[in-house]
């Protein structure tokens, strides 16, 4: 039987400043792999180019923050 689809951990955005102000664009999710080392997993929507100017910066999802707030 195959595993349920795990959900992102993760919200991978890129911030880049355009006229003074962080404009944050979502690119793709991340998960946190069971291992002792626990390194990140990062998927990227097709077709992002990342720029030398550019930040990638990891979120947790608003409907775990919720749930994390109503528990």
């Amino acid at each position: 039987m195959a595993k349920a689809p795990k959900k992102p951990d993760y919200s991978v955005s890129v911030v880049a400043e355009r006229n003074g102000k962080d404009i944050w664009t979502r690119v793709g999710v991340a998960f946190k792999n069971d291992s002792e080392a626990a390194p990140i997993t990062i998927l990227l929507n097709p077709g992002i180019t990342l720029t030398g100017d550019s930040r990638l910066v990891l979120s947790v999802p608003k409907a775990q923050q919720d749930g994390a707030e109503a528990a």
